[in-house]
């Protein structure tokens, strides 16, 4: 890998957040309207509070260990042979998850606007990108991610503010009504999909930002306002449009985006809105790729990176045709199978990574 690649605090800090709220301000209103019904908007105020945790957690084992990724770590804490079967298994979860945010997007691009384009055709444009931008390096999607964040927070900030006169409170009444246990559920779908797979972003932060001084206090900021904006979608969309409305559809952000009539002057603005999600879930999924194609080079000991981009990116186009037969069994997967799957890597894994440092540091000291 090319260890000249650097990025800046305020590069990662729009990472982290255009990550965050990715593929969930698509996904999450509609399952946690599944899940837990009126309370869906308290099942995200609760992923964000544990989440915060995460991530204080995350930048922990960031402190320890200022200079290494994930597969550095891997072998520092477990050996050469342990350590590559689990850079493998890191690996092969970065690669799953870039087919399943290729597919929601393509799915998303057939349903909802290019009704006659054959989804596969949408994965390779879509993919294509991707490997490009990764093949140009980390800096160079990360200076597009600057240029583009301004636009993403206004288009966001539009469909909110704009809905808000529509907003009826007895659509997210009775509060509690579903019970602490299924919040808790919705809360837990809400972190497998917006902060547990955050654990990709080891294969950049810390050993590729500069200045890690005072760098706890921003990117906890980040995360914070990604969450929240999750959770101002999820509180719009059901209280706009009632949770049985959006239960039954799989992108109802997008439908809320189609009732907007801003003053009478602007109508059908939904798609314009609907290239702010795109760039989100560009660079979400440029991420997984990035720390799967970059991962998979230090395993293999391949001097750059880059000569992996294109069989990776094929690789990935597809997998991403096979992963979901249908949307019924992505929802049923996501709901379920992900969710565990998520956070063996996002709970489980760095907690071993936190119990290894532990114990390596008690050697240490003997």
């Amino acid at each position: 890998m090319n260890g000249k690649e650097e990025i800046n605090v305020r590069q990662f800090m729009v990472f982290l957040f255009l990550f965050v709220i990715g593929t969930s301000i698509l996904l999450s209103p509609a399952t946690l309207a599944n899940i837990a019904r009126e309370s869906a908007w308290i099942s995200v105020v609760s992923a964000l509070i544990i989440g915060t945790a995460f991530i204080l957690f995350f930048l922990l084992i960031s402190i320890w260990h200022p200079e290494q990724n994930i597969v550095d770590l891997n072998r520092l804490l477990f050996g050469k042979w342990v350590g590559t079967v689990f850079s493998l298994l890191f690996i092969l979860f970065a690669l799953v998850s870039s087919a399943t945010v290729l597919w929601t997007i393509g799915h998303f691009m057939v349903v909802q606007v290019l009704h006659e384009t054959p989804q596969a055709f949408i994965h390779i444009l879509f993919m294509f990108v991707v490997i490009y931008g990764t093949y140009l390096g980390i800096e160079t999607v990360a200076r597009a991610g600057e240029l583009f964040f301004p636009y993403v927070a206004v288009l966001l900030l539009i469909i909110l503010v704009f809905s808000i006169p529509s907003i009826d409170l007895n659509y997210i009444k009775p509060y509690f009504e579903t019970g602490i246990q299924e919040i808790f559920k919705g809360a837990w779908f809400d972190l497998s999909v917006s902060t547990f797979p955050l654990i990709v972003l080891f294969m950049v932060y810390p050993k590729l930002v500069q200045d890690k001084k005072k760098v706890v206090k921003k990117v906890t900021l980040a995360y914070i306002l990604g969450m929240l904006t999750i959770l101002a979608a999820t509180f719009i969309t059901t209280s706009v449009l009632g949770v049985a409305y959006i239960s039954h559809h799989l992108y109802p952000t997008y439908v809320l985006a189609k009732t907007l009539n801003i003053e009478g002057l602007i109508q059908r603005v939904e798609v314009i809105i609907a290239v702010s999600w795109i760039l989100t879930i560009f660079f979400k999924l440029s991420l997984y790729f990035y720390a799967a194609v970059t991962a998979l080079s230090q395993v293999l000991k391949v001097k750059s990176y880059r000569s992996l981009t294109f069989p990776l990116g094929i690789f990935v186009i597809a997998l991403s045709l096979i992963v979901y037969p249908s949307s019924i069994y992505a929802t049923e997967w996501n709901e379920t199978t992900w969710i565990y799957y998520s956070a063996t890597f996002g709970v489980l894994y760095p907690l071993l990574i936190g119990v290894a440092t532990f114990i390596r540091k008690m050697f240490k000291r003997s």
